[in-house]
């Protein structure tokens, strides 16, 4: 039976302050995390052969991993598992308390949490799926020319129930940074730029190493603040698992947390309007 990045008995690890998550520095057999690394497909794959630029985020998605020959039985098994009903069951199962707690009117929205239908990605549709999955085998590429964050403190999108990151970092790599950091906001709650906070307003709850087999599940929500601390140059690419579980709307609206617009802000905004009211005028004249 394949492995999952969910072992039985996380309930009772799992962490509720700033959101509910766990994270374990074990999440599956040392043996098979290993032959992961070694069978981890080349950077071309997981890029589709597109251009790169320093420290910028790929994602290979399961719609592609299940029918990819290429690509070795354990990391088909791995994908197929993490996109199925027995995964969803499990999540649910093991997090519907913290379910029920950040969403209350959950169930009567999406449907009861026991009988949610799991559907892949880019597969399936809301129409024959409750959550859609995605376990998405993922590279940071490497850092050149100075070092940088690939993303800053952030909540993911806004229709993401669950959330989940696999490290699988090679022994060769011995760079520094990559680290997951989880925050919580300091004081202030109107500081959202869409789904992103400055760091300002952010206090690190508990920094998760880029470490292999190093592992983070969570339930996405409004306070599910997270970010990748900055990377040395480096020519290793930071290789990673990602789960994802989308529902057919928003369970939750940044606009309502946003923060106030500077004059900085405001200039820019005007001058974006005057340029465009300008450009009209020209087109006009030249017709």
């Amino acid at each position: 039976m394949m492995q999952s990045l969910l072992p039985s008995n996380v309930e009772r690890n799992i962490v509720t302050d700033p959101f509910p998550y766990f994270s374990t520095q074990s999440a599956i057999a040392p043996e098979v995390c290993a032959q992961l690394i070694s069978e981890f497909p080349s950077l071309e794959t997981v890029t589709q052969g597109l251009p790169t630029a320093s420290n910028e985020r790929f994602s290979y998605p399961a719609r592609l991993a299940l029918f990819n020959e290429s690509l070795s039985p354990l990391w088909r098994e791995f994908v197929e598992y993490h996109v199925s009903q027995a995964f969803l069951d499990q999540f649910v199962q093991l997090f519907q308390n913290q379910i029920r707690a950040c969403y209350p009117n959950f169930e009567a929205d999406f449907g009861r949490l026991d009988q949610l239908r799991a559907g892949v990605r880019g597969l399936d549709d809301f129409s024959n799926a409750d959550v859609l999955l995605d376990a998405q085998i993922c590279v940071n590429t490497p850092v050149v020319g100075v070092p940088c964050s690939v993303r800053r403190g952030h909540v993911d999108a806004t229709n993401k129930l669950l959330f989940g990151l696999f490290y699988l970092r090679p022994e060769t790599d011995s760079t520094s940074g990559g680290d997951l950091e989880i925050y919580r906001l300091k004081n202030k709650e109107q500081v959202y730029r869409g789904g992103f906070v400055d760091d300002r307003y952010l206090k690190v709850v508990q920094t998760i190493p880029y470490q292999a087999n190093h592992c983070v599940i969570g339930i996405n929500s409004i306070r599910s603040l997270h970010g990748v601390t900055v990377r040395n140059v480096t020519p290793q690419p930071r290789l990673f698992f990602n789960l994802v579980g989308e529902v057919n709307r928003p369970l939750f609206d940044t606009s309502l947390y946003a923060l106030s617009p500077t004059w900085v802000d405001r200039t820019i905004k005007q001058s974006a309007k005057a340029v465009k009211k300008l450009a009209r005028v020209v087109r006009s004249r030249a017709a």
